[in-house]
């Protein structure tokens, strides 16, 4: 062998051993950079959950005073308030009594 065909097989034979450096070199920052992404990610959907949670919370108390408010104006009390400033009192409206059944007293 001439001293340019070594020469060229030694420098072939560094550019291997410096790709396989390199790809161990990127495959291990990978693998030490794939933690911090699952750790980014987690946090997100905890982010994410807790958001969700809040306006589920707010929902529902929305809907417990609408309940609230339901049952307020639906009260007998607050009915039979109406019913005496509409003119539709007790004493107001006539009462039709229907006797069924025999009576012989």
């Amino acid at each position: 062998m001439t001293d340019l065909e070594q020469n060229e097989s030694t420098k072939s034979g560094k550019h291997g051993v410096m790709g396989i450096v390199l790809l161990f070199v990127l495959v291990g920052s990978t693998v030490c950079m794939v933690p911090v992404y699952m750790q980014n990610r987690v946090n997100r959907l905890y982010g994410t959950f807790y958001g969700l949670r809040e306006k589920a919370s707010l929902l529902n108390r929305e809907i417990l005073l609408r309940d609230f408010e339901i049952n307020k104006l639906t009260s007998l009390n607050r009915l039979a308030n109406f019913a005496d400033k509409a003119g539709l009192g007790l004493n107001s409206v006539p009462v039709k009594i229907m006797i069924t059944g025999d009576s012989r007293e």
